[in-house]
């Protein structure tokens, strides 16, 4: 399998590195052209650091502009730079100055790009250009393993995507390991030391390892010192460990604590426990969950002459409601009233007989 290379990728040559056969496509030649300093637009997907242009600025100035930006047109008529942000940056801070001289500037016009090799460019152009702080570092080799990710569901890649960016930007794949730790373990409050280089790579990494919580509190003890070493980290995680091994231990304790309290128990008790949870298991399978009540109708039919009379007499008040002796019932002592009721329904059982 032929060795992957990012640049022959970026050139169109191959997609693996494998060396073009005679006659092939030959490497294309970018369109260079000045272009106003003015109508160049910085990439949004640019993340490296574009602060710190004086001493570039000095070089311009005495030197010009010894390599060409890297341009792609757009829609308004403008170019956005795809490398080059900083030398466009002291391009501008001269002419600001009154230096129109330095307004136009070389850019070679990238026109068959699509979206995943136009931000690979970006990469590789300024992987080399300057001296990269660790966060730039972490966040190049992030970018561009997310990148070669997306690549590699279109086109065949030889080997791990890690191996890949290792090898892109000449380090080792452990070392892109822990920037992958960094970028996806790191809390946001180291992140932002981290990107003001007042910690270090080996540091970050030694912190992304801990628990969000531990970090939180190592953060809180970094701001009240006002400063924080691997060694600092590497005793928080000795900490942890010893915490959760004692917690295992008194877990372990603890469930041996029962199995001996279970053993001491007498036979005759263990027998009278057991006895009643099955009596408890027996009482609840034979009782039903719910027990439906019985419906007016079945109460009523249940019912002699008198119990009748006397629910029907309860809920009469003497307002005759139910019969025809509304009347005699109104006129009546209320202790009459229940004889006068089942007069009524022996009246009715007749008519209905």
């Amino acid at each position: 399998m032929a060795k992957f290379n990012l640049n022959s990728l970026l050139s169109g040559t191959s997609l693996n590195g494998a060396a073009e056969k005679e006659g092939g496509r030959k490497p294309k030649t970018l369109k260079v052209v000045s272009i106003s300093v003015f109508d160049l637009e910085p990439s949004k997907e640019n993340f490296y650091s574009v602060e710190d242009i004086e001493e570039l600025k000095d070089s311009i100035e005495m030197f010009g502009i010894k390599q060409n930006l890297t341009v792609k047109q757009l829609d308004n008529g403008k170019y956005e730079v795809i490398a080059g942000h900083r030398r466009r940056l002291a391009s501008l801070a001269l002419v600001k100055e009154g230096k129109k001289e330095f307004e136009f500037i070389p850019c070679a016009i990238e026109t068959e790009l699509d979206e995943i090799k136009e931000q690979l460019l970006l990469i590789t152009t300024n992987a080399t250009a300057r001296q990269l702080t660790d966060w730039e570092k972490t966040q190049q080799a992030e970018r561009l393993k997310e990148l070669l990710e997306r690549y590699k569901k279109k086109e065949k890649l030889p080997g791990r995507v890690r191996e890949l960016v290792a090898k892109a930007l000449k380090t080792s794949a452990a070392q892109v390991g822990r920037m992958d730790s960094i970028s996806k373990k790191l809390s946001e409050d180291f992140k932002e030391e981290f990107k003001e280089q007042k910690i270090n790579i080996s540091t970050a990494y030694e912190i992304s390892t801990l628990p969000k919580e531990a970090q939180q509190e190592v953060f809180k003890k970094y701001m009240e010192k006002g400063n924080i070493s691997i060694n600092d980290v590497k005793e928080k995680k000795a900490e942890i460990k010893t915490i959760a091994e004692e917690n295992k231990e008194n877990a372990e304790q603890e469930e041996d604590r029962k199995e001996a309290a279970e053993e001491t128990i007498p036979e005759e008790e263990k027998k009278i426990k057991t006895e009643g949870e099955g009596k408890k298991a027996e009482v609840k399978k034979e009782t039903p969950e719910s027990q439906p009540f019985p419906t007016i109708f079945e109460i009523i039919k249940g019912m002699n002459i008198s119990e009748m009379a006397e629910f029907i007499c309860c809920r009469c008040d003497g307002v005759g409601r139910f019969c025809d002796y509304a009347f005699e019932c109104n006129q009546s002592e209320i202790e009459e009233r229940h004889g006068i009721c089942m007069k009524w329904l022996k009246t009715q059982a007749q008519k209905r007989g």
